[in-house]
C-alpha cells in the first residue's frame, strides 16, 4: 500500500526507533521499581550502599520522565511535523549522559567487589579507569549531540566519542565478567551448598554483564551501519536500565532460602527488625532463624529441619546460610 501524500515511504525508520526505545524503557523501569521494593523490604545495608541504590533509582526515574517527554513531543505535540522526528529534544541527556553516569557507578561497584575478593588493586584499577573513560566519553557525546540538534547529522560528527563510550562500556563489562568468574571459581570449596551458591553467582554475573555489553555493541553497530536513519537511538534508552537492574539483581540475589521453606514472604518482612536482633520462626518441620547485622547484606538467614537439629553430621547440607553476604 502506498503511503499517503506528504508522508515518506520510509517513515517507519524515523518513528520506530524512538517509540520502541521509550516503550522498552518503561518496561525496564517497571522491573527496576519492583526490584527496588524487594530490596527495601529485605535489606538494611550500610548507608553508602542504600544511597547507591536509591540514588540510581532516582536517576532512572528522571531518565524515564525525560524519555516520556521526548515521546510526547515526537508523537503528540509534534504529530504531523516530520521535521520534529529528527530533533533529539532531551534524548542526548536522558540517554548518553544519564546512561554513562549510571554505568559508571555500577561498574565501580563491581571494581570494589573485585578488589574485596582478590585483594589486588591492579585489575580493579584497570577496569575503574576504563569505566571513568567511557563515562566521560558518554557525557561528552550527550552534550555535543544536544548542540548538533539533529539525529541524522550526528553520525558524521560524534563517531569518535560514541565509539569510546560504547566500546569502553562493553570492554569494562567483559573484563568484569571474566574477572568475577575467575575469582568465584577459585573460591569454590568442598561444600555442595556453597558451590551451588557460587555457581548461581557466576551465572548471574556472566548473563548480566554480557547483556549490557551486547546492547552497547549493537548500538555502536547501528550507529556506523545506518547513517541515513537514527536506528541507534533505540538501544541506549534501555542501556542505563540494564545496569541498574543488574545491580539490584546482584543485591536481591542474596535472598537465599532453603528450597523447602514455606514462609519466605513472612521471613522477608521480619528481616526489617532492628540491627543486632534475632527472630526464630517455626513452620511445619522447618526452623528458621533470622539475624540482622551491620554486615553488607544486612540479614543472615539460617534454615534447618527440626528433625535434624539435635542430630547433625559435619557434612550435612541441612543448614543453608546466606553465604552471599561475603561474595
Amino acid at each position: 500500500m502506498a503511503a499517503p501524500v506528504g508522508i515518506p515511504p520510509d517513515i517507519t525508520y524515523l518513528t520506530a526507533p524512538q517509540l520502541l526505545g521509550v516503550m522498552f524503557n518503561w518496561g525496564l523501569w517497571g522491573i527496576l521499581t519492583v526490584q527496588v521494593f524487594i530490596y527495601y523490604l529485605c535489606f538494611e545495608d550500610k548507608p553508602l550502599v542504600r544511597c547507591l541504590v536509591y540514588g540510581l533509582y532516582t536517576l532512572e526515574c528522571l531518565q524515564t520522565a525525560l524519555a516520556t517527554w521526548d515521546a510526547y513531543h515526537w508523537f503528540c505535540a509534534g504529530f504531523g511535523d516530520l521535521g520534529i522526528l529528527t530533533k533529539p529534544l532531551a534524548s542526548p541527556y536522558d540517554s548518553p549522559v544519564i546512561d554513562a553516569v549510571v554505568s559508571l557507578f555500577v561498574q565501580l561497584f563491581f571494581c570494589w567487589r573485585i578488589w574485596v575478593l582478590s585483594k589486588s588493586k591492579i585489575m580493579a584499577s584497570v577496569i575503574a579507569l576504563i569505566s571513568i573513560g567511557q563515562a566521560a566519553a558518554g557525557v561528552t557525546t550527550g552534550i555535543r549531540a544536544g548542540i548538533i540538534d539533529n539525529l541524522v547529522l550526528m553520525r558524521g560528527v560524534l563517531t569518535p566519542e560514541l565509539a569510546v563510550w560504547l566500546g569502553g562500556s562493553a570492554l569494562a563489562d567483559t573484563l568484569i565478567a571474566i574477572t568475577m568468574t575467575t575469582l568465584l571459581l577459585n573460591s569454590r570449596g568442598n561444600m555442595k551448598s556453597s558451590d551451588l551458591i557460587i555457581q548461581k553467582i557466576i551465572t548471574l554475573t556472566i548473563e548480566t554483564n554480557a547483556l549490557s555489553a551486547s546492547v552497547a555493541i549493537v548500538t555502536l553497530v547501528l550507529f556506523v551501519a545506518s547513517p541515513k536513519y537514527p536506528l541507534f537511538i533505540s538501544p541506549p534508552y534501555v542501556l542505563g536500565k540494564l545496569y541498574s537492574n543488574t545491580l539490584l539483581a546482584v543485591f536481591n540475589n542474596r535472598v537465599v532460602m532453603n528450597r523447602d521453606t514455606h514462609i519466605k514472604a513472612a521471613t522477608h518482612l521480619r528481616a526489617l527488625q532492628p540491627h543486632g536482633t534475632t527472630t526464630k520462626l517455626t513452620s511445619m518441620n522447618r526452623h528458621i532463624e533470622i539475624s540482622v547485622t551491620r554486615d553488607f547484606g544486612g540479614s543472615m538467614i539460617t534454615s534447618t529441619d527440626d528433625e535434624r537439629m539435635f542430630d547433625r553430621t559435619p557434612d550435612s547440607d541441612s543448614t543453608t546460610k546466606a553465604d552471599l553476604e561475603r561474595v
